[in-house]
């Protein structure tokens, strides 16, 4: 059956043909390919900034040395009010579809979950990784694995939409010219749903690091589980999802209202022109001007719509914003013996964003 260890340098090579087996990728497994997955495994898994010895990531290794397993784990620190707490992420769940690929799921689940931390996330779960996290006393956190889609121009993401069906292609393609004419009516007519006008909040010119570490504790609101940043980290995140070049450029926002930092916000816009929302953080009085700042932002850059994960503290401003909710994966998994923290997840209370989590770890 072999056995449950740490994850190693030495086994990249292994765990990358594993990774290419599972999900498919594009890369090929010769020496470039082998130098780019080298990169990605050293950089997430082994020198992350915030690593820490007792929260490896784990490999699944048979008798005869055959890697059939991988489980990507990286630290994470929380706190909540005045305490400090020890989070950890996963990320490329993959086991060998040649193996006893339930067994050996479970067994690499079971040893991350026994691990040291006060609380376990996986937020980029498909349904398999959900029934086996709850079979193992995890939770899933059914509204946080909610989506929002915010329509910009309502008619070319139809046709977008369309365009990913065969037998719409070819309609697809021949209304362009007409949707272009539909979007404009529609964002330009003001009692429209889809209304697009220049926000009254501006866009600062502050740095959006400083803008974080700055304002996040003031933000939050007392008693939140929040993720504790500092430069380094920060800095790491935000370079993670430059690399990630198939999910599009990243865009940043700072807003401010009568000379004060009001919030900010992350998104990508990918070549579809979907602006993908990684993070926003609005003071509690201001919400609604940093949601319209954000929208308006990406409308100026091309995008179709915008869309996110659920944060509980937003729904009300996302629902009268006219953004759609939807159920399209993945699901957001827990795990902890600290009650509270989970709690903190079920009632909204915890700052926790796409850009904390699986989303900015993936190849």
């Amino acid at each position: 059956m072999g056995g449950i260890r740490p994850f190693v340098e030495a086994d990249i090579p292994r765990v990358a043909r594993l990774h290419r087996t599972v999900f498919k990728t594009d890369v090929r497994v010769d020496s470039a390919g082998l130098e780019s997955y080298h990169a990605y495994f050293t950089r997430v898994f082994l020198d992350h900034p915030a690593r820490d010895a007792s929260l490896p990531s784990l490999v699944c290794q048979e008798d005869g040395g055959r890697i059939v397993g991988f489980l990507g784990v990286v630290p994470l620190r929380m706190t909540m009010n005045g305490r400090r707490y020890q989070a950890a992420i996963t990320s490329q769940f993959i086991v060998d579809p040649t193996t006893q690929v339930g067994l050996m799921a479970v067994r690499l689940a079971k040893a991350f979950l026994e691990g040291p931390q006060d609380l376990s996330i996986s937020d980029g779960a498909n349904d398999t990784s959900r029934r086996i996290w709850e079979g193992l006393g995890g939770t899933t956190a059914l509204l946080r694995s909610l989506y929002w889609t915010r329509p910009l121009r309502p008619a070319r993401l139809g046709l977008s939409v369309m365009g990913g069906r065969a037998r719409l292609a070819p309609l697809a393609m021949a209304a362009r010219p007409v949707a272009s004419i539909v979007d404009v009516l529609a964002t330009r007519i003001r009692h429209s749903h889809f209304h697009q006008s220049k926000p009254v909040a501006a866009a600062g010119t502050d740095r959006i690091e400083e803008t974080v570490l700055a304002y996040l504790p003031q933000f939050a609101q007392r008693g939140s589980l929040r993720v504790e940043y500092d430069e380094t980290t920060l800095r790491w995140l935000l370079n993670q999802v430059r690399l990630r070049k198939a999910n599009g450029e990243l865009h940043t926002g700072v807003v401010r209202n009568a000379q004060r930092i009001i919030g900010w916000y992350f998104y990508c816009l990918d070549r579809d022109r979907i602006a993908s929302v990684l993070q926003i953080v609005a003071d509690p009085s201001a919400t609604r001007d940093v949601i319209d700042h954000l929208f308006y932002s990406a409308s100026e850059h091309g995008a179709i719509a915008a869309t996110g994960r659920l944060e509980p503290r937003y729904l009300q401003t996302l629902s009268d914003a006219y953004c759609l909710l939807h159920r399209r994966g993945p699901w957001v998994l827990l795990n902890s013996k600290r009650s509270e923290l989970v709690r903190s997840f079920e009632t909204g209370d915890a700052f926790f964003s796409r850009l904390d989590g699986e989303w900015c770890l993936g190849f």
